[in-house]
């Protein structure tokens, strides 16, 4: 893990009250381009970068190092890992290194994998192995990373509340965005982040970005706790009629689906999406851009300078 720190970068200046972060997943950006990028989020208003961490292909803290390597103050970090499946002692080494060579630049975003029969002891375990985390950090003086644990469930981000500096909530409208947030708030007044993967489908062209789309909330809905979401608020049915066209030329794409991950917006209208997410309070919305496999880097670019323009 070898990190070069550059020392020229000019970052505009940050609205604290309006921080945004971008979220580069290694299945659709290769770790050599996610680094590129990460030298134009350094010099933006972008104030974190997630990178996710998904079985089977590249390491997240890895690609974390190389983006800290070069960017001077963009915070970078996992989005999320799961720390039950790492070695305790080797796992501190490496946050360590991480944190002492990027001047605690590095965020440590967690979660449990699949839940399992038992999720709410899978939970106990994570937050036990944090904690063990944290004990190590103290015995070596360095500083424990800032922290962001992954939920979607009310149950689970009250549980975690407290323990963390923030909660990291994945692919759901702001409607429920603002049902959980607003519910949280009454159990907890603690400073607490609250982030919120926003993702977005983009192509060059119109219906392949749709497919994505659709694609996307057909895989999520085929998992329990993601179902139950879709038909609490009642996207459950739209998911299923757009996903009978997924054979079709033209793709389907219902408006309901659209509130919740917009297809190709302009630059004005990823504003009003990610304004829709800060009123429903979210405090640190996380812009995730999917591409198709093969898409050309020069288009990412462009949809990552999109992005930052929009979060102006």
């Amino acid at each position: 893990m070898i990190l070069i720190f550059l020392t020229t970068t000019k970052r505009k200046k940050l609205d604290s009250a309006k921080k945004t972060a971008v979220a580069l997943r290694s299945q659709v950006i290769s770790p050599s381009e996610i680094v590129k990028l990460s030298k134009v989020l350094d010099q933006s208003v972008i104030s974190t970068l997630f990178i996710p961490d998904l079985p089977g292909v590249y390491d997240s803290l890895e690609i974390s190092a190389a983006c800290l390597g070069v960017s001077k103050g963009l915070h970078a970090g996992s989005g999320v890992f799961r720390p039950l499946e790492h070695d305790l002692q080797q796992l501190v080494r490496r946050l360590s290194t991480l944190q002492s060579l990027s001047e605690n630049r590095y965020i440590m975003g967690v979660g449990t994998g699949s839940p399992g029969p038992y999720p709410g002891e899978k939970v106990s375990l994570m937050l036990q192995r944090l904690d063990e985390i944290r004990t190590a950090f103290k015995e070596t003086n360095d500083n424990y990373p800032e922290c962001y644990i992954a939920a979607l469930r009310l149950g689970i981000a009250k549980r975690v509340a407290g323990k963390c500096d923030g909660i990291l909530l994945n692919f759901c409208p702001p409607q429920y965005a603002k049902m959980l947030v607003d519910a949280l708030r009454k159990s907890f007044s603690g400073n607490l982040e609250i982030s919120c993967y926003l993702k977005v489908f983009y192509s060059p062209s119109e219906a392949m970005a749709r497919k994505l789309g659709v694609e996307e909330f057909v895989k999520y809905n085929s998992f329990p706790q993601y179902h139950a979401m879709f038909e609490a608020i009642g996207l459950s049915q739209d998911i299923l009629s757009a996903s009978r066209t997924l054979g079709n030329n033209d793709v389907g794409y219902p408006e309901s689906l659209r509130v919740t991950s917009p297809i190709n917006p302009s630059i004005d209208e990823l504003r009003t999406y990610v304004t829709a997410f800060r009123d429903s309070g979210i405090t640190l919305p996380c812009v995730y851009p999917y591409f198709a496999d093969g898409e050309s880097f020069e288009f990412k670019h462009e949809t990552v300078r999109n992005i930052i323009s929009a979060a102006e």
